[in-house]
């Protein structure tokens, strides 16, 4: 099962399934080893970036083995489906069934990177459901907890729309702004950016900068 996890993490796929194989033909009947077998092929699935299937897989791992996931001894495993669980479904964008489980994984013990993009990704679920007191409030503490690379163009980016639809239009422009500044580094597109900008000059009467803006928005 280490072999196979391990293969996992690396993108060795086949070899991951392989071990899995393997791992079960030494001990079909063994109720631990199947949980584990079933476990870490869901997590595979995660790994080829087959969200739907994944999520499928997990959820049906927490039905199987309620009784044993309940055990101290298989918390973490518990606690790491939940967390996985709640990514593929923010990938999904079924963004109101994964910002509940982003709640309840915030009470597990987790690395701070780990919280920081739990965080992010809770504040963007509530930014698309219109949830707007609740989003500011969870990327910033994304912002203060620290997030990877990965998330930090995300949370400046919907923490400025959160911003803006709450009429916060000073603080909008601050952090599109930061976006502007760093749409390379955070692979954000510069005319959508530019439009935001625009928008919100305007409301804040800001009409040269608004209309340069503007410009700079049209397709080349």
């Amino acid at each position: 099962m280490r072999k196979a996890v391990v293969y996992e993490k690396v993108g060795r796929i086949e070899d991951a399934r392989k071990q899995l194989r393997a791992a079960l033909k030494e001990a079909p009947d063994d109720a631990d080893v199947r949980l584990q077998f079933d476990y870490i092929e869901g997590s595979i699935y995660h790994q080829e970036e087959n969200f739907g299937e994944a999520f499928t897989r997990l959820t049906a791992v927490l039905s199987k083995y309620h009784g044993r996931l309940a055990l101290p001894t298989f918390r973490f495993v518990y606690e790491d489906i939940q967390q996985q669980r709640a990514f593929e479904l923010f990938r999904l964008e079924k963004f109101d069934e994964a910002a509940p489980l982003f709640t309840e994984c915030l009470s597990f013990a987790m690395k701070p990177t780990d919280r920081g993009s739990a965080l992010a990704s809770l504040g963007i679920c509530c930014a698309k459901l219109k949830k707007y007191e609740e989003a500011k409030d969870w990327l910033l503490q994304a912002c203060k907890m620290g997030v990877t690379k990965e998330w930090e163009g995300h949370v400046h980016f919907y923490l400025a729309f959160t911003y803006g639809q709450m009429q916060l239009l000073r603080e909008s422009k601050r952090e599109f702004q930061i976006c502007e500044e760093r749409a390379s580094e955070y692979h954000l597109p510069l005319q959508q950016l530019y439009g935001w900008l625009s928008r919100i000059c305007g409301l804040l009467g800001e009409k040269a900068e608004s209309e340069r803006y503007a410009r700079l928005a049209r397709p080349c």
